[in-house]
């Protein structure tokens, strides 16, 4: 009996590496694809006695494997959408490795195998062909040679071969497979969801805000049997890729969606000039601090928070204009900014209460609000960088001139901005860089070392690290290969 197929990356959902910590044996297969809402699972790499792993394996982030080696093997993100063969280790979310049979198009001469791993026995491989997820489990005995020239001759651009002989099995959500050791309990299993077998929900993907006050779980699967992987702090906006059985996938796992709440589809246009995009969380209709009524943009007025409290930053100031104490005030403004993001709480061409200078006052009717966070532990230089670059694009989309930027001080006298207000020259500082004076796109220097380690073959993913976008264990796996590289 033999299973095998390709599939267009744009069909995945995900090709999850299943950490089998509940030890089911391989007649259970089944347990695991009603636990994980797969479409089909089966063996994985080969595993030492004690059921660890012993070669290069990585699934969702979490390293399980890695010796003191690089090799060719699979590796992909979250979604599978960059599923290819690299070097490993690398900064993937996921990889594996066993026996590397065809790189890069040519078929190995030698493959690299243990002893225990020759003859003929079943056989199962991962790899692409076309661009296309590929895969074959089959019960016929193949050498890793022979099994190496079928998958040429079917035209594999790459292949890893997995473990084989009684840890090969397949199953999926129809019910086909086979086993070829009932009594097995295999450590790692390949779990693929194909794009049908997990949108089936009356709601969609796109963009929701948590609204859990302590904050929202990340788990491993979609239920609340899977490990935890982390969280996400309230008022986080996540981007949901699929639902199943109300809980939603996102590029880190899946979280219940009963803590999600949507948000309204965010403006392309509203990306700042330094790449920083505006995080939409408008106010609902009805709102008391969303008084409604036209505002013809003719202004922008500058306020700080005032809140030094640790954590209060963009995302805990859109959920408190959500909350009863800013609707009692009420209380309401536009935009704000910290020194990682901007959120927007109300359309540009409605009025806000933001100005102090009553329901009709010229502040409050005529002009946007905004708020730059002094949070404690925020940057708050970064921060007023931040406000610039909304003011930027704000004053050119609306064409607003620079004499029109204001200080809260201009509709009502109060002391506000007032970190900025109270040194001399901040301010004026302030409008500088609104009209671009030190603006800056890039950071030349940093972009010269990833394109430095990216060409000695340290780096990967260059576009990823000059984005800063990298984890704790991108930058281990980092100064290990740097550490290989200078030795």
């Amino acid at each position: 009996m033999q299973f095998a197929a390709t599939y267009p990356l744009a069909q995945l959902r995900r090709v999850q590496i299943y950490n089998n910590i509940k030890r089911y044996r391989e007649t259970e297969l089944d347990k695991i694809l009603q636990e994980t809402g797969g479409s089909f699972v089966f063996g994985g790499p080969i595993f030492l006695s004690d059921l660890s792993a012993c070669c290069h394996l990585k699934g969702d982030g979490i390293v399980y494997g890695a010796p003191d080696y690089t090799v060719w093997g699979m590796a992909w993100g979250a979604d599978a959408q960059d599923y290819a063969m690299e070097r490993l280790p690398c900064e993937a979310d996921n990889y594996v490795e066993c026996v590397a049979l065809i790189v890069e198009g040519e078929p190995l001469a030698a493959p690299h195998y243990q002893p225990d791993m020759g003859g003929r026995r079943p056989r199962q491989a991962i790899g692409a062909k076309e661009g296309r997820f590929a895969y074959i489990v089959t019960q016929t005995a193949y050498t890793p040679e022979e099994l190496r020239d079928v998958l040429a001759a079917a035209g594999w651009d790459s292949a890893v071969m997995l473990d084989g002989g009684g840890s090969v099995c397949y199953q999926d959500r129809a019910g086909n497979g086979f086993v070829c050791d009932a009594d097995r309990v295999i450590p790692y299993y390949i779990v693929v969801h194909l794009a049908a077998d997990v949108s089936e929900s009356d709601t969609t993907g796109g963009q929701y805000v948590v609204t859990a006050q302590s904050g929202l779980n990340i788990r491993k699967g979609p239920g609340t049997s899977f490990d935890k992987l982390g969280g996400y702090a309230c008022g986080t906006v996540v981007a949901i890729q699929a639902v199943q059985d109300g809980w939603g996938q996102t590029d880190r796992g899946w979280v219940s969606m009963d803590y999600l709440r949507p948000v309204e589809a965010a403006d392309e246009g509203l990306v700042t000039d330094t790449g920083l995009q505006i995080i939409q969380d408008i106010l609902p209709s009805g709102a008391v601090n969303r008084p409604g009524g036209s505002n013809p943009d003719t202004y922008i007025t500058i306020h700080e928070t005032g809140n030094f409290a640790r954590g209060a930053d963009a995302a805990a100031h859109a959920a408190y204009l959500r909350g009863s104490s800013a609707q009692a005030a009420p209380v309401s403004w536009h935009y704000t900014v910290d020194d990682h993001s901007i959120y927007q709480h109300l359309p540009d061409g409605e009025r806000a209460y933001h100005a102090g200078d009553g329901g009709s006052g010229p502040g409050n009717a005529t002009s946007i609000g905004i708020e730059i966070c002094v949070d404690a532990g925020g940057d708050f230089e970064q921060a007023k960088a931040n406000a610039a670059a909304l003011v930027r694009l704000l004053m050119e989309r609306h064409g607003i001139p620079l004499d029109r930027v204001v200080q809260h001080y201009h509709w009502n006298g109060k002391d506000c901005p007032k970190t900025i207000r109270a040194t001399a020259g901040t301010w004026e500082a302030f409008l500088g860089l609104c009209s671009g004076q030190g603006a800056q796109d890039t950071d030349p220097e940093l972009e010269a070392a990833v394109d430095a380690l990216a060409a000695a073959g340290v780096i990967d993913s260059p576009a990823r690290w000059k984005a800063l976008d990298f984890t704790a264990n991108s930058v281990r796996l980092l100064l290990i290969k740097m550490g290989r590289y200078v030795t």
